[in-house]
């Protein structure tokens, strides 16, 4: 399988088409504009048909905190290393744009958590911190 991975925007509609691929609630086109204009980075995978078939982005501050959000890969091509080819740009904007000391955080997908300890990242709650909290409105 030939995946390119570009650093990139996307169109509302194409987040919305990910998303809902992957089984999650679609959002409203101008709440996705507004949300991509605020994102610090965007990377895409494309297939060889060159579809978009996965994305990953950071949103944060730029100083003390970083956020990666919506890691995702259409099912049919999860399992074949393109999340990790994500991660992996993610991780190298994260690198070359911190500070000393930033905080990284991110909310796994329920059963996803292994994925992301291979880049660092640890459960919440542990010995010293305490459970990540969320609320939707």
């Amino acid at each position: 399988m030939i995946v390119h991975i570009e650093e990139c925007s996307i169109s509302p509609n194409i987040y919305n088409y990910l998303r809902k691929e992957v089984g999650w609630e679609e959002h409203e086109i101008f709440d996705i504009e507004l949300a991509l204009r605020n994102t610090l980075y965007i990377v895409i995978a494309k297939n060889e048909k060159n579809e978009i078939i996965g994305m990953a982005r950071i949103i944060g501050d730029e100083g003390l905190c970083y956020y990666i959000q919506d890691v995702i890969v259409i099912p049919k091509y999860q399992n074949n290393g393109i999340g990790k080819l994500l991660m992996i740009k993610i991780m190298e904007y994260i690198k070359i744009h911190k500070k000393k000391a930033v905080f990284v955080g991110l909310m796994a997908a329920k059963g996803k958590e292994d994925f992301y300890k291979k880049y660092g990242f640890i459960e919440r709650p542990n010995e010293n911190l305490g459970p990540g909290m969320c609320k939707n409105y």
